[in-house]
């Protein structure tokens, strides 16, 4: 069973790359194609990094800003990266971490928008499993070895002065790590808040720790395009009323009063309840998931590439320079500056 599930999802994702190449994901010099973008969306079904983008689609607030957008989901943020950089899209949502590598392996990807606190969170359904200190011999699931929620651990435990060496971590998969704590398989796991509302419903689990809290300085996905995009002849000005649009969408969001309306939106996104939505919904915009600026502040970018850097999967000397890898230019005009 587990096979054919692999097989599966392997074909869903050749399909969606072929989807691509079929469709063409970069359209200029095609009729409309200066305000036509293909933006690459992480996670089948997207994940909620991606409601910004759903709700601006949804909304219409790309359309009444003249501009044509189509979102195009594939499996990870890798994914994403490496169709941007071989012009199957426009642009899309990447993990920092992999735009950071993408660019120093010598992608031409460029950042122009960012959520900057990460969602990631220890839960546990150990009624012991109090607070930081309490993971102390804990068995902790994960994605994977070297994939994002694994890499978030270190940090979320060294906040109380634990190390690799003080726990386990075990590999499940991402989205499993659901069910693994629903069936009582583990008591202990990595996740995002929508996550964790969706191990609620069937059983009981509490956030232990939260990688937005204790790591201030912390940077987690980018919208970003290729620098060719944003070069004159490009398609710099639909890359401005996009932005504009999601930052009209960040707005919606984050007023209370569109709840019930943001969640439903979710619901249909990520394939998740509304109700499941709703909660999840608070807990991100508790931790100001989307921010009110660009999001691209130099402070925690520049940590991000130094963590690579310090965590060997970038070279020093390849490493990208902040002036060259962030571009606030097209923030700052969708806002009118």
């Amino acid at each position: 069973m587990l096979s054919i599930k692999r097989l599966g999802v392997a074909a869903l994702a050749m399909a969606s790359l072929t989807a691509l190449a079929a469709c063409g994901g970069s359209t200029s010099g095609d009729e409309g194609g200066a305000t036509t973008l293909s933006v690459g969306v992480p996670g089948i079904p997207p994940v909620f990094v991606n409601l910004m983008a759903y709700v601006a689609e949804s909304k219409g607030y790309f359309k009444e800003g003249g501009v044509a957008v189509t979102l195009r989901p594939l499996p990870t943020g890798a994914d994403v990266g490496r169709a941007i950089q071989s012009k199957e899209l426009d642009g899309g949502i990447v993990g920092t971490s992999g735009a950071v590598a993408l660019r120093a392996s010598g992608g031409n990807v460029v950042a122009i928008l960012g959520n900057e606190n990460p969602s990631f969170l220890i839960a546990s359904s150990d009624p012991a499993v109090t607070d930081c200190a309490s993971l102390k011999g804990k068995t902790i699931a994960v994605d994977g070895a070297g994939a994002p929620k694994a890499l978030s651990v270190n940090t979320m435990i060294a906040s109380c002065g634990l190390t690799a060496s003080d726990i386990t971590t075990v590999n499940v998969g991402g989205p499993q790590s659901v069910d693994a704590l629903i069936a009582g398989q583990v008591d202990t796991a990595v996740l995002h808040p929508d996550e964790l509302a969706a191990v609620n419903q069937k059983a009981q689990a509490h956030e232990v720790v939260a990688l937005a809290k204790v790591d201030p300085v912390s940077h987690y996905t980018m919208l970003v395009t290729r620098q060719d995009e944003l070069a004159d002849g490009g398609k710099r000005p639909a890359w401005v009323k996009a932005v504009a649009a999601l930052h009209k969408s960040i707005a919606y969001i984050n007023d209370p009063a569109n709840a019930d309306d943001v969640a439903q939106i979710a619901a249909t996104m990520t394939k998740r309840t509304p109700e499941i939505s709703k909660t999840a919904l608070s807990e991100f915009i508790g931790i100001k998931f989307w921010p009110t600026d660009a999001g691209l502040a130099r402070e925690r970018v520049d940590k991000a590439v130094a963590d690579q850097v310090k965590a060997g999967n970038v070279a020093a000397d390849k490493a990208p320079k902040y002036d060259d890898f962030v571009d606030l230019t097209v923030f700052d005009e969708a806002l009118g500056k």
